[in-house]
């Protein structure tokens, strides 16, 4: 069994006793769509603040797509399952946003543009790759496409 197989049963298990405990933390956290609306909206406002140049509007921007909300338990297991056997390949470019995200921020933070010009690019990068890969798996059917 693979490691990757073995993290996406051990994460539907969880879901599963949480569901049959009556558990709340099942149902707590936005939906994909939901958390995925939100990113584009800190990304348009991100691109806005990198055009007026507001190191200050930047770093707030950058900082909420490196840490935005995370989906529920049962969200988060349905992703998994969608993306299958590449789960590794969306983890890798999930933690190349966070990291570029976060980096971004701290750049903005010190005033430094093409530190923030270079992060983003990699967070552009990411965002389009994650899109291009995994769009079609991890949008339910009667969600409109990003």
């Amino acid at each position: 069994m693979t490691l990757s197989h073995t993290v996406r049963r051990a994460a539907l298990a969880l879901v599963t006793v949480a569901w049959l405990a009556g558990g709340a933390a099942a149902q707590e956290g936005p939906a994909f769509k939901e958390i995925m609306q939100g990113l584009a909206e800190d990304m348009n406002h991100l691109n806005a603040a990198i055009f007026a140049e507001n190191f200050e509007a930047i770093e707030r921007y950058a900082s909420a797509i490196a840490h935005h909300p995370r989906p529920s338990p049962a969200e988060r297991a349905r992703l998994m399952e969608a993306v299958g056997p590449r789960v590794e390949l969306f983890q890798s470019i999930d933690h190349s946003v966070h990291g570029g995200a976060g980096e971004m921020a701290e750049a903005a933070g010190v005033g430094d543009m093409d530190g923030v010009l270079r992060y983003h690019a990699r967070v552009m990068q990411g965002c389009v790759a994650c899109h291009a890969a995994f769009r079609d798996e991890l949008m339910q059917p009667d969600t409109p496409k990003l």
